[in-house]
């Protein structure tokens, strides 16, 4: 029977830094298959830190089968071809299988049932993560993978319908079919075992190597999983952490494996608990490292290993988010980056402390700003001693913390249960009052502009040496009032001298001048000195057009980096009702920039980049 073929185009959704090539170095490894519980996704996981380049994929149709198949390429399966058979309305069975070895391509088909439009089926990738999409799915937390879990959690079994087909000639395979549990006998011959009921999938992760890095050993594994709060032993003197719902290799089980003065051992604690074992006369050096692609832990000795020696790539926080709490002791955050994080965690008595590894730059008065009045507002943001940055976030010994990493790791949510009902901490400062003149009449003829310089008194914003931020804004401010002012805007400062205003001071102030336009000036920071440039920041619709000609006027006027435009929910710019813009006008970190930003030039070439900015956006 002639088959026809019609080739479909793959819909693309929630692609994040997805780029597709026909040239490639090396092939990507493919190790487990994964689906979640709604049957919507199945994953196609790697555990691979690399990106690697793939030919853009097309959805091949063989109607008269009532199947589908894409070739991936440059792939290669690591433990042999899959087969999964699936009970859902759309799909019944899908083959992944080693199509060629020169060149290397993996195919992918899946059988569909009578009355299916595989049109429905998209192809989305996270990384080094390909999820094929059967429906559009219920929105679920099923994007978070939990990573630490205050206490234990009951034993989870995914109850998704599916029965598998292992090659049972494969060793590495057999150790992955041995965590499931067939509910009836299995049929067998000779090359395939496939179980004649639903197959319910007993761990979440398997452990299959370990590595180590100096003194810290590094676990490598396949899926995904959940680790629970240390406990410390006495007689002698260890470590355990248990990782719930995982299997561990049984090449591994039970056998000490030397570091240096100190010994690991990982066992399987029970059916769904992997236990590792560290006997050492510091068991506090020890710190579990989460990788972004969830496929690893290291256990980093943070006396004698450098963090820096984990990871090759860093990211940059880009925006957080306070979630709406579920009652009135539950809250969660959620910390996106622009790559994938490496980060440790460590819980203490009253905070739990999260060292983010690779990450670089942050901004920490829009972090603290976005969580005020939830259970976070007393968060604190730092460099890391060691390099990266600590997030410290407030938690008492009977409160609950739950960490998740999304599937692409670029996105980190922690969840806070308070033991009692939280309070919001209230401001007691003496009110401040802005401006002693009173308040303009309003001129149709005229333009109202607020000038808000960053920070200021107490709050001194970055620092390097002598130089502070909040002189630098104040400085900069008063340079656009005076330019403004001589071309006849009416301009208001939310601070004229070195004086603490809160930030809602500011906002209120702005709604009460209600001005046409709210510019908001502020110099840049990073634990790093390499990264300089201009950037400039809104958040509302109505702004974007105010910062798109001061940025430009800005890189016109200004001999630096153009670093881009960010929607950024900074409390001031968030807040007020008028077009608001922040601008980042340099990096006071990086040695050489911040040599021009102290100077007079530099200065008058920032305020007049934002009046000529300013004008453009008036222009009618």
């Amino acid at each position: 029977m002639k088959k026809v073929f019609i080739k479909i185009f793959l819909l693309f959704a929630f692609i994040l830094n997805l780029c597709f090539s026909q040239s490639f170095a090396q092939s990507l490894g493919i190790s487990s298959v994964s689906f979640d519980n709604s049957g919507a996704f199945m994953s196609i996981n790697s555990p691979d830190n690399l990106e690697y380049p793939l030919e853009k994929p097309e959805l091949m149709s063989v109607e008269e089968d009532n199947e589908v198949y894409f070739e991936l390429k440059p792939a290669i399966l690591n433990n042999g071809n899959k087969s999964y058979l699936i009970n859902t309305n759309e799909i019944e069975e899908i083959n992944i299988t080693q199509a060629s070895k020169t060149p290397d391509i993996v195919r992918v088909s899946l059988k569909y049932k009578s009355g299916f439009n595989p049109q429905n089926i998209s192809l989305l990738r996270l990384n080094n993560t390909l999820f094929i999409r059967f429906k559009k799915p219920v929105m679920t937390n099923y994007y978070f993978q939990e990573i630490f879990k205050e206490s234990g959690v009951n034993s989870v079994i995914e109850k998704i319908n599916i029965q598998q087909k292992i090659n049972s000639q494969k060793s590495v395979v057999n150790e992955i079919n041995s965590a499931f549990s067939d509910l009836t006998q299995a049929n067998q011959n000779d090359s395939f075992t496939l179980s004649t009921k639903d197959s319910h999938f007993k761990t979440k992760y398997y452990i299959n190597s370990i590595t180590i890095l100096g003194d810290t050993p590094i676990l490598n594994g396949y899926g995904s999983y959940t680790l629970i709060k240390p406990v410390y032993l006495a007689n002698p003197s260890r470590v355990a952490f248990d990782i719930k719902n995982a299997s561990v290799n049984p090449m591994l089980r039970n056998k000490d494996i030397t570091l240096d003065k100190d010994i690991i051992k990982i066992g399987q604690f029970d059916s769904n608990t992997a236990r590792v074992v560290l006997t050492t006369s510091t068991p506090k050096v020890y710190k579990p490292v989460v990788f972004g692609n969830s496929q690893k832990i290291a256990l980093l000795n943070t006396a004698s290993t450098s963090p820096l020696n984990l990871y090759t790539t860093t990211a940059d926080m880009t925006s957080v988010t306070s979630e709406k709490a579920d009652s009135a002791n539950n809250f969660s955050a959620k910390f996106a980056f622009s790559k994938p994080i490496i980060f440790g965690f460590e819980r203490n008595s009253n905070n739990i402390e999260l060292t983010l590894y690779n990450v670089k730059n942050y901004f920490s008065g829009a972090i603290q700003s976005e969580l005020r009045g939830t259970a976070f507002e007393r968060i604190e943001i730092k460099d890391a001693k060691k390099g990266g940055v600590s997030l410290v976030v407030p938690a008492k010994n009977d409160d609950k913390v739950d960490i998740f990493l999304g599937a692409d790791g670029k996105t980190l949510r922690i969840k806070l249960k308070t033991a009692q009902k939280f309070v919001p901490t209230v401001e007691t400062f003496e009110p401040i009052i802005l401006e002693e003149k009173p308040m303009p009449k309003r001129d149709s003829n005229k333009k109202y502009v607020v000038i808000d310089a960053g920070h200021g008194g107490t709050d001194y914003g970055a620092l390097r040496g002598n130089i502070n931020e909040k002189d630098l804004t104040l400085d900069i401010s008063k340079r656009v009032q005076n330019m403004l002012e001589k071309k006849g805007y009416t301009v208001a400062m939310t601070r004229t001298d070195d004086t603490y205003v809160s930030l809602q001071d500011r906002v209120e102030f702005s709604e009460t001048f209600n001005p046409d336009i709210f510019v908001s000036i502020h110099v840049n920071s990073s634990n790093s000195e390499s990264p300089s440039g201009l950037e400039t920041h809104y958040y509302k619709e109505n702004s974007l057009k105010l910062a798109k000609h001061i940025h430009a006027a800005m890189l016109n006027n200004i001999n630096s980096k153009d670093r881009g435009l960010f929607k950024s929910k900074f409390y001031v710019i968030n807040h007020t009702t008028a077009p608001a813009i922040l601008v980042e006008t340099g990096f006071i970190s990086n040695p050489s920039e911040r040599a021009q930003l102290i100077t007079e030039s530099r200065k008058n070439a920032t305020a007049k980049a934002i009046v000529e900015g300013i004008d453009e956006y008036f222009k009618k």
